[in-house]
């Protein structure tokens, strides 16, 4: 089983570093792999190692604060 990441957290905004090849980069540049109902697995971009798997988010408000982006 694939490490769950937090990708809409600090995951994606912080520098990561492929233990396979060497690749360095911010986790929002990963690549997408394998794509479930639930989610999908996110690959470094260079050699393809598979780092994490990323759940799909769902919020539904119907009364939400005018700043939250639609």
């Amino acid at each position: 089983m694939s490490k769950l990441l937090d990708f809409y957290g600090d995951f994606a905004q912080a520098v990561q570093s492929c233990s396979g090849c060497g690749w360095t980069g911010l986790g929002a540049e990963m690549e997408s792999g394998e794509v479930f109902d639930e989610g999908v697995e996110k690959n470094c971009p260079r050699c393809d190692r598979r780092w994490g798997y990323v759940q799909f988010s769902l919020v539904v408000d119907d009364d939400h604060p005018a700043v939250w982006r639609g």
